[in-house]
């Protein structure tokens, strides 16, 4: 009779298997990337690794909703500061710091999603993705709303929205060219005044 396998066993397992997968694409991309790969990466038979996720599709999407768990976290912690908006403004001041390399993994999921953009079932996919980075920038905007930080002159989902287009149009752009040639930190700068204005943020001035 083999061993019961835990719970928090599999979990390890699911973990490394994502973790190693991850690394994988970032350095085949999306679509030159096979299942093998990462078969011959962990400790595991082919079928140990099917059995907790069933194609590269699964795999890949299955490292989108984990960094659903992170983006969730993020925010919380950005809300758990004591000034909401001093904590996006240090955000975005630590994105001018980052050497000016691509993020791999950015370009991976920009391959996924023009790779899938045709295709009927994954719009509803792409929608939820997107309404869940909205509703998490909307219940951050809120909680700066109730502590009498904001005083918002748009409704917020569309402070949300405009926060997304611009936080991924910049970090997309730096896949393409470097930091300068699209003026990276004075962009910021501007995103930032244009936000402060929108949200109505409040000074103690």
């Amino acid at each position: 009779m083999s061993p019961k396998v835990t719970e928090s066993h599999k979990e390890q397992r699911r973990r490394s298997i994502l973790d190693a997968a991850k690394e994988i694409f970032a350095i085949k991309g999306y679509e030159a990337f096979v299942m093998q790969d990462v078969i011959n990466a962990v400790d595991l038979s082919r079928g140990g690794v099917y059995s907790y996720f069933s194609s590269k599709e699964d795999l890949f999407e299955s490292l989108l909703e984990s960094m659903h768990e992170s983006f969730h976290n993020g925010i919380q912690e950005l809300a758990d500061n004591p000034s909401i908006w001093k904590s996006i403004t240090n955000e975005f001041d630590s994105f001018k710091t980052i050497e000016d390399t691509t993020d791999p993994f950015t370009a991976v999921q920009i391959e996924f999603f023009l790779i899938n953009r045709r295709i009927p079932e994954k719009s509803a996919y792409f929608k939820k993705r997107y309404q869940f980075a909205i509703d998490q920038f909307v219940w951050l905007f809120e909680q700066g709303v109730q502590r009498g930080e904001f005083n918002p002159k748009y409704p917020l989902e569309t402070i949300a929205r405009y926060y997304i287009t611009f936080n991924d149009g910049i970090h997309i752009s730096t896949v393409f060219v470097n930091k300068k040639d699209i003026d990276y930190d004075q962009q910021i700068d501007i995103f930032l005044s244009q936000l402060a204005n929108m949200l109505g943020v409040k000074t103690n001035e």
